[in-house]
């Protein structure tokens, strides 16, 4: 094999800089019981190793005055290196105009890899055995769908 390749002057190849401004749909599915209201995110590291989250959650990333009703949809960008993820919880209205946090425990990810557009979508239920509004489903993949 032979490569025909021009390196800088320090003769060592250099690595290709990461694109950190990640462009998602996210989309509150149309079998979901509730409204978001907020979306808070906090960086998890590389896509490829599981840690722990060592920074807080981050305020609403949602534009001001922003809901997303079941079936619908908002786009927004954010800012998370290529091949990592965040983790996000969601703050929904329960109907009575009270804001629950959902999501705070799990590990709902945002994931910047493969693409710098992602679909992320989440249902929301509730859960009679638990007595609270819990996500009973989500994704989260390359491209905007």
């Amino acid at each position: 094999m032979v490569s025909c390749e021009i390196l800088p002057d320090n003769d060592e190849p250099q690595e290709e800089e990461s694109v950190s401004t990640l462009y998602v749909k996210f989309i509150n599915e149309t079998a979901s019981e509730y409204t978001i209201t907020n979306i808070q995110i906090r960086p998890r590291g590389s896509a490829q190793i599981s840690t722990e989250p060592t920074e807080p959650w981050s305020g609403n990333i949602l534009p001001e005055n922003t809901r997303i009703e079941p079936g619908n949809h908002v786009f927004f960008e954010l800012e998370i290196p290529n091949l990592h993820w965040s983790q996000y919880r969601l703050l929904v209205d329960d109907g009575t105009g009270t804001i629950i946090v959902v999501g705070e425990n799990s590990d709902l990810p945002i994931t910047h890899w493969g693409s710098d557009d992602r679909t992320v979508g989440v249902t929301l239920k509730y859960d009679e055995y638990a007595k609270t509004i819990l996500v009973s489903g989500w994704s989260d993949f390359a491209g905007i769908d």
